[in-house]
């Protein structure tokens, strides 16, 4: 005992035991401290972390992240303990995580070709304006667009039962379709139209006569087609331009249905809506090998020009970004078909016009030819009579009635000249041989052939020239034609006063001006604007006074510009006109490149 004692109570054994004692009076609260803080630091992050990670896979990738989970949540989801190992937890929480987000980065990709390939249409569609051209880009696009198996696009007309146009787009292999026992390429595109039919945008009547059917349930997006099957199935044979195989009964009662409903129609499942309702286009469609039906009507402001079908061989869920690719490609589609049938009009009334032209050019080079031979014998046989080469003398009264029949007959004859000269000029006949020419003589001989009209009507008629005159680039007879038909035309609407003609030279444009000023009646602003038509004259009074056909202006303004110049007109009501033309002198640039 006393040995015992002696040995563990040395100095050295009190300094043990006092560490030993030391040790555990602070070792569990520092454990306890320990793990406390472990908590506080990984466990409780974690925690929060998991179940922020697993709140975020609950949402859809479309929906913005609910707020964050507090910090005293400490499970991933409320009410659920928190795995005992959370990093294995929080790691197929990221797996999950990783897999949406590539999930996501891949409808992200999708969706960016999609709307490339959606702009490409667009491009496609606006670069052409032929109809078959156009509906075959529409389909094939379409159908590479929304990844299906067939399209097609049926356009009708107003009161028409059976469609004007149809465009069919296949991406099957090498088959024969069971409907029409055609066989079908990969990437065929096939177009159909009656160039025969009436067509006009707007939806049929016997569409709207039909009753709309009843709208489907929110939770089942499935076609319901109309009940008067009978209607739709009494169509009419169609035109023998479009074969009856392209003619699908499938496609023209889809048609129908996104016609009448004026919005996108669709089974996801034909297969289920078959089987719970016996629908005949389901069993069409099945038939056919289709799991699911698109149809997407062709809107023109409220009106329906026809409808576009696509056709799926599994089911298909229409998602909300479908339904707006397929709503931009419809109406892309619908724009550029509009465009299309305008352009097609307007170029059918422009041959029309034109063959119109062409028939009335012909007709005035006719009228004119067999009208020029009796009138010259008119002439020249009055003038005998005038002049005493027959026997027997006139009487003064008979001598002015035969003087005024040559007046007439000589009247008529210029205008024949310029109804034939008219209609040579529009069928781009008329010859016109510019050279070299000095202007002077030329005015001359106009104005002492037109001073008696003048003085007879007590007016005066002078030429203004400048001391040198270049030479100009013109065809002498016809530029003696332009001056005769401005003159006389000057002279005609002058009843005071006098008309004079001056020339110019507008060096800094290598022009030679000349213009044939008037005291005349004038001509208003309005009139203006139409004087050098055909058969125009300034208003209706004018003409009934004055007289004329209004061909002269005209044939100038053309037989100008024909020799490289250009015709201008200054008049005010009661102040007189001035009518001028410039011509390009014969040693100008342009005169050179013209000769």
């Amino acid at each position: 005992m006393l040995s015992y004692f002696s040995i563990h109570h040395t100095p050295f054994s009190r300094i043990w035991l006092a560490l030993a004692a030391l040790l555990l009076f602070i070792g569990a609260p520092g454990f306890l401290l320990f793990s406390v803080m472990v908590r506080r630091l990984i466990t409780l992050p974690l925690a929060k972390l998991l179940g922020q990670v697993d709140q975020g896979l609950r949402l859809p990738l479309s929906q913005p992240p609910r707020a964050p989970v507090p910090p005293s949540a400490p499970t991933a989801s409320p009410g659920t303990p928190l795995p005992a190992d959370e990093l294995t937890a929080l790691s197929r929480a990221f797996q999950q995580l990783s897999s949406a987000l590539a999930h996501q980065d891949a409808e992200s990709r999708l969706l960016t070709r999609q709307l490339s390939d959606l702009l490409s249409m667009s491009d496609a569609l606006i670069s052409t304006l032929n109809l078959e051209h156009l509906l075959a880009e529409i389909v094939s696009r379409l159908g590479v667009i929304m990844q299906v198996r067939q399209v097609s696009l049926l356009l009708y007309g107003r009161d028409q039962p059976a469609p004007w146009a149809v465009a069919l787009w296949s991406n099957d292999p090498p088959r024969t379709e069971l409907l029409t026992g055609e066989t079908y390429r990969q990437g065929q595109v096939r177009v159909y139209t009656d160039p025969r039919a009436d067509i006009t945008l707007a939806a049929t009547t016997k569409m709207a006569a039909l009753p709309r059917p009843t709208p489907s349930p929110p939770r089942r997006r499935v076609i319901r087609p109309p009940r008067l099957q009978a209607a739709v199935a009494r169509v009419e044979p169609p035109h023998p331009r479009i074969p009856q195989e392209a003619l699908r009964e499938l496609d023209m009662l889809l048609a129908r249905m996104a016609m009448q409903k004026q919005k996108i129609a669709y089974g996801e499942d034909v297969r289920a809506i078959y089987q719970e309702r016996q629908e005949r286009w389901a069993r069409l469609a099945l038939e056919a090998g289709y799991g699911a039906v698109i149809a997407t009507p062709l809107l023109l402001q409220d009106e329906t020009i026809g409808a576009i079908m696509l056709y799926s061989e599994r089911p298909y869920q229409l998602t909300q970004r479908d339904t707006f690719l397929l709503s931009t490609a419809a109406i892309q589609a619908a724009m550029a078909i509009q465009d299309a049938l305008l352009f097609a009009e307007v170029k059918e009334k422009n041959v029309a016009l034109e063959r119109a032209n062409q028939l009335k050019s012909q007709f005035l080079a006719t009228v004119t030819h067999e009208l020029r031979a009796p009138l010259h014998s008119i002439i020249s046989y009055g003038s005998l009579l005038v002049d005493g080469f027959v026997e027997g003398e006139l009487t003064p009264e008979q001598e002015e009635h035969i003087r005024f029949m040559i007046r007439r007959a000589e009247d008529l004859s210029h205008l024949v000249d310029d109804m034939l000269d008219l209609s040579k000029i529009e069928a781009d006949r008329l010859e016109v041989r510019p050279e070299p020419l000095a202007i002077e003589g030329c005015l001359r001989e106009v104005v002492d052939q037109l001073k008696p009209l003048a003085f007879a009507r007590d007016l005066t008629l002078q030429l203004e020239l400048p001391e040198e005159l270049p030479r100009v680039l013109a065809d002498s007879y016809r530029l003696r034609q332009v001056l005769v038909n401005m003159v006389s035309n000057a002279i005609k609407f002058t009843e005071r006063g006098g008309i004079t003609i001056r020339c110019s030279l507008l060096e800094r444009y290598d022009m030679l001006r000349i213009a044939v000023h008037d005291s005349g009646i004038g001509i208003s602003p309005a009139a203006l604007e139409y004087i050098f038509e055909a058969f125009r004259q300034a208003d209706s009074n004018t003409a009934r006074k004055f007289g004329g056909t209004g061909l002269g202006l005209t044939i100038a303004r053309k037989l100008v510009e024909l020799q490289g110049g250009e015709v201008f007109v200054e008049s005010m009501p009661g102040r007189g006109s001035i009518f001028s033309f410039v011509l390009p002198l014969a040693a100008s640039p342009k005169a050179q490149s013209r000769s």
